[in-house]
Parts: structure tokens; C-alpha cells; sequence
């Protein structure tokens, strides 16, 4: 009634506590920890934890029953539900709430919980500027945590922060698909920074989106963000320089700050120690020098004055409150892998950090969403092939990767061996698949290019024999002409030739007859020339 709930929401929510206490010993009793799921332990902080987001509403977004029991079954999910590691615990959970609301408030509420039920506070657009205001005036969108639509409105709202996000950050360059699942993560890491206190574990394998989706988070948020840049000396001191910086900026200057860590970052185990201490208290021993902290409570003396006028500003005081400021500002994200022993191992030597941590579990992505990013990928990638066939080949892309998932599921349960297909490889998947199409593609270009030359040479040859053919044929005209010709001047020489022969024949008749003469004349002279020779005295 302070809040000016209207009465049927405070009727409802009377109900909520036993049956919120009831679902809880439920699963508590059903869902018990065992060596693949050890971080089944649920606590009474889960408990404050759905009823603070519960008291994070204000009465104009829930006036009824039916919005009252939507928020109640939205926060059991995002405390109890997001850490689940399969989809057979989230339905029997969802079972589990049904059958409590049928029990404790009345069968005709238990039908109408379905499971897509989000809530965010970011959906509200800033106040538009009327020209009134001073000049120091900040347009902020209003936080109003509101139930928001999954399939079309929130996508299409973190689109936009994403596109704001690239023109804020240097050097972003996010590109992220905001298919179902993702969008929902990221309203579950939004809700957990919103909150006081609000540290969230993030389990998932590697290419999950974890820090990514956190650095949005942040930002829509606006808080600042920090991650440790890690060097080969980098040592449990320099992560305890690096916190005091955190500290400053959150219990200082009481800005909002993530502070995002990740098991990679771990080089030394001990630096577990020191968030162990940070996410369970919000005191880290020894992290600050005794001038360090009077410097600190001197500076902050005059703002607790203007916030808490009637409390004394002494140093117990002052150092309570620079405490408080720190848990409210300072949001520390783990982001965890599953794989291997490590993960396990650490939940035993550091329970702070699960039991303080609200956390989410990142399952594999399903085949709509691997579908959905290879066509974020894939659409605005130049195929030169018909567009029916590309579709073909981006859904072919998803189908591919979820079979892989599923038969890695299937080798677990034969052998008894872990593997993993992670997000990262698929999107390894996408890009090779472009390096090697790109790669073929110049090649068969390149082949092409040598068969249209080639072409272009026999075609060219062609042509030229064409118009040697025509040429020819006008040659053979010309060739038949002069073959005639040639013919009647061989007939004339012939016949010219057979008649010189007669007289060469006649004249060699002649020629011999004339011969036979003047040998004769030879012989009688040689004759005559012996008997003169004779006669003489």
C-alpha cells in the first residue's frame, strides 16, 4: 500500500512467500547436487534474491494478479533456473512452479505461466528535451523493469544499444547476433549489475558471448569497465593495485563499475583468494594502507554529510559507508568455463564465489540460433550462386554444427569422454568456410580466365580460317583460270613441239645424208692423196 500497489497485487503477493518457500525446499529436495552438477546448492540468499527483484517493480507496471505472478515466476527462473545445465531441470522447474501455483493460489494462475516471461529494465527511450531544463541537465532513460517481448522488441532495442555502443567505444567493433537465447542471457547479466551487490558467474565454453554480452550490459547500464591486462609479471600485488582502483572508483566516486574476470586470467590461484573476499564481505585485508584510508574517508567526509546529515562522520562510520558504496557500484563478472577439473575444484576451495554470485549458465546454442548467426554471417557474403541454393547453405551450416553437438553428446554417453563443440569453433566454421570459397572461387576464376582466352584464341583462329577459306576460294577461281590458260599454251607448245621435231628429224636425215657424203669424199681423198704421193718423183 506504501507503493501504492493496488490491492490485488498485495493479496497475491501475501500468497507468493509460502509459495515461494515451498518451490524453493522443492527444489531443494528434487534438484540435489551431484559430481556433474555440484553447483546444485541453493541457499536462502536465492530467496532475497527473487524478492529483490521482485521489489525492483513500481505499481503502474504491475497492477493485477496475472502481471504479479508473470514477475514472480521470472525472477524464480533468472535465481534458480539460469544455473541449470540442461533443458530437462529447466522443464521440470517450470513443471514445479505450475504445481505450486495450483496448490497455494488456485489452478486458474498455474496455466498462464509460460517460459518465455523476461524482464528488463532498459526498454524506455530518454526524456525528450522541452528547452526548460539547465544546462547541466542529463537525459537518462528511465529504468522501469517491465516485462519486454522476446521474438521482436528486445532484439531490435539491443541492436540499437550495440550500434551505440560501436560509435562510444574506440576500437569495438561488436558484432553480435542477438538470436533468442542471447538476448535473454543478456537481460539476465543486466538484471544481476542492476542490483546492489550484484555479482554474476557466467559458465559457459569459450565463444559463449560471456564478456561480450557483459561489456553491453555494462554499457547500457553506464558503468565502466574494467579487465586486467595480464603481463608475465603480473602478480597477486598488481591485482591488488588494480582493485584499489575499483574501489576508488566505486566507493569514491560512487560511479557504477564491472569488473570482468575470467579463468584465463587466472595466473595464480590465490587471486581467487582475494575475489573469495571481495564477492563474500567487500573487504579485502590488508589491501589498503593505513594513509591510504584516512585519505580516502577525508575525501569522502562531505558527501556522506550531504547524503547522511545526521549520521557522525567518524572513521567507523565513514569506512561503513565507503564499504557500502563499494558492494552497491562494484559488480564483479566471473566468466567461467566448465571444461575440465579446475572448475570444480575452485567451487570447493572458494565457496564465496558461488554462493555469492548469481549465476548463469550458458548451454549450447540451439539450431535456430546456429541457423540464425550463419545467416548474419553468411547473407551479406557474395555467393555467385542462386539464392535458393545459399539458403540451402546457411541452414546447412547450423544443421551441420548441431550434429556435431548432438554426436558429441552421444560419444560422451559411449565412452565416457568429454568433448565440446563450442561456439568459437562454429564461428572458426563460418570464416573458413569464406576463406576457402573466396580461395576456390579466384581459382576457378582464374581457370576461367584462361578458357575464355583460350576461347577467344580459337575463336579468333576460326574467324581467320573462315577468311582464309573465302580466299581461298576465290584462289581456286583464279587458280582455274590460269590452270586453263596454262593448258592452251601447253597444247600450242605442244603441237609447236611435234612439228619442230619433224624438221629436227628431217634435217638430221638431211645432216646424216651429208655425212655419208663427206666421208666418202675423205676416204676418196685419202686415196687419191697415196697414189699421188706414189706417182710423185
Amino acid at each position: 500500500e506504501s507503493r501504492n500497489f493496488v490491492p490485488e497485487v498485495g493479496e497475491i503477493s501475501k500468497k507468493l512467500v509460502p509459495t515461494t518457500r515451498k518451490l524453493w525446499q522443492s527444489v531443494k529436495k528434487k534438484l540435489l547436487p551431484t559430481p556433474a552438477k555440484f553447483h546444485y546448492i541453493f541457499n536462502l540468499r536465492d530467496l532475497s534474491r527473487i524478492w529483490k527483484g521482485m521489489l525492483k517493480v513500481t505499481s503502474d507496471i504491475i497492477d493485477s494478479a496475472d502481471k504479479t505472478l508473470a514477475l514472480w515466476y521470472g525472477e524464480v527462473n533468472r535465481v534458480i533456473g539460469d544455473r541449470f545445465t540442461n533443458q530437462k531441470d529447466c522443464d521440470w522447474l517450470h513443471s514445479a512452479c505450475v504445481e505450486v501455483i495450483n496448490e497455494e493460489i488456485g489452478p486458474e494462475f498455474g496455466g498462464k505461466l509460460h517460459k518465455d516471461i523476461i524482464f528488463a529494465d532498459f526498454m524506455r527511450e530518454p526524456p525528450e528535451p522541452t528547452g526548460e531544463e539547465p544546462d547541466d541537465a542529463e537525459f537518462e532513460a528511465p529504468k522501469i523493469y517491465e516485462q519486454v517481448d522476446v521474438k521482436e522488441e528486445l532484439p531490435a532495442k539491443l541492436r540499437s544499444y550495440q550500434e551505440m555502443y560501436n560509435e562510444t567505444v574506440r576500437g569495438a567493433g561488436m558484432d553480435l547476433v542477438f538470436f533468442k537465447d542471447a538476448a535473454i542471457h543478456l537481460t539476465r547479466i543486466s538484471r544481476i549489475l542492476s542490483m546492489p551487490i550484484g555479482h554474476a558467474m557466467l559458465v559457459g565454453v569459450g565463444g559463449s558471448g560471456k564478456q561480450s554480452l557483459t561489456r553491453l550490459a555494462s554499457y547500457i547500464a553506464g558503468y565502466e569497465i574494467f579487465q586486467i591486462t595480464l603481463s608475465r609479471t603480473y602478480n597477486a600485488q598488481n591485482l591488488l593495485d588494480d582493485l584499489k582502483i575499483l574501489y576508488r572508483i566505486a566507493g569514491l566516486k560512487g560511479k557504477g563499475v564491472t569488473f570482468i574476470f575470467t579463468d584465463n586470467e587466472i595466473k595464480d590461484e590465490n587471486f581467487l583468494e582475494s575475489m573469495n573476499n571481495l564477492i563474500a564481505s567487500g573487504e579485502i585485508s590488508g589491501m589498503f594502507q593505513r594513509d591510504e584510508i584516512d585519505e580516502i574517508l577525508g575525501e569522502l567526509g562531505p558527501v556522506m554529510k550531504k547524503e547522511m546529515p545526521r549520521h557522525p562522520p567518524t572513521n567507523e562510520n565513514l569506512y561503513e559507508y565507503f564499504i557500502n558504496r563499494v558492494k552497491e557500484n562494484l559488480h564483479v563478472v566471473l566468466c567461467f568455463s566448465p571444461v575440465g577439473e579446475k572448475f570444480r575444484t575452485r567451487s570447493l576451495k572458494f565457496p564465496g564465489l558461488f554462493s555469492g554470485c548469481t549465476m548463469d549458465w550458458f548451454m549450447r546454442w540451439p539450431k535456430d540460433a546456429l541457423i540464425e548467426v550463419s545467416n548474419h554471417f553468411l547473407s551479406s557474403y557474395k555467393m555467385d550462386t542462386p539464392e535458393d541454393v545459399k539458403l540451402s547453405i546457411i541452414n546447412s551450416m547450423g544443421v551441420i554444427q548441431d550434429g556435431v553437438a548432438e554426436t558429441c553428446i552421444e560419444y560422451f554417453n559411449r565412452y565416457r569422454r568429454q568433448t565440446h563443440v563450442t561456439p568459437k569453433s562454429y564461428l572458426s566454421f563460418l570464416d573458413g568456410f569464406k576463406i576457402i570459397y573466396t580461395e576456390k572461387y579466384d581459382e576457378i576464376k582464374i581457370l576461367a580466365s584462361r578458357m575464355e582466352t583460350g576461347l577467344a584464341k580459337l575463336l579468333e583462329a576460326s574467324q581467320s580460317v573462315a577468311e582464309l577459306s573465302e580466299m581461298l576460294v576465290v584462289k581456286e577461281k583464279d587458280l582455274a583460270v590460269a590452270s586453263k590458260e596454262a593448258d592452251v599454251v601447253l597444247q600450242e607448245v605442244t603441237v609447236s613441239a611435234t612439228a619442230a621435231e619433224k624438221v629436227k628429224a628431217a634435217v638430221q636425215k638431211v645432216k646424216d645424208k651429208a655425212q655419208a657424203i663427206v666421208d666418202e669424199i675423205s676416204k676418196d681423198k685419202s686415196i687419191a692423196s697415196t697414189k699421188l704421193a706414189a706417182a710423185e718423183p
